[in-house]
């Protein structure tokens, strides 16, 4: 019920950078992000993890729902996990930034 998120190295518009609580990671973060897109798709590529570390890569496909414009890229996201739960959520442009932030290396 307390996880956290920040997501401030990769923001998006009218996404919150920073929340707490899951009613808010799944209303204010997670739909709105949703809500901006049309025909959304995310493919999970890879998953690792070193300690308390989960490093998800997912590859995202969908159309801007204003525009029309399509997007595919990688998102990749660092989860924090303690005693079986996730507690918090980043979100980074790169696996490296990831790897650096979670104090591990290619």
């Amino acid at each position: 019920p307390e996880i956290g998120w920040d997501i401030s190295t990769h923001p998006l518009p009218d996404v919150p950078n920073r929340g707490r609580g899951r009613e808010a990671l799944t209303t204010d973060m997670f739909a709105t992000y949703l809500s901006g897109w049309n025909n959304y798709s995310a493919e999970l590529k890879e998953v690792s993890g070193a300690g308390e570390h989960v490093i998800l890569v997912a590859h995202e496909t969908a159309t801007m729902r204003d525009t029309g414009v399509p997007l595919e890229r990688d998102l990749v996201q660092l989860w924090t996990v303690r005693g079986g739960q996730a507690v918090f959520l980043r979100v980074f442009r790169t696996k490296a930034e990831t790897l650096e932030a979670a104090g591990l290396r290619e």
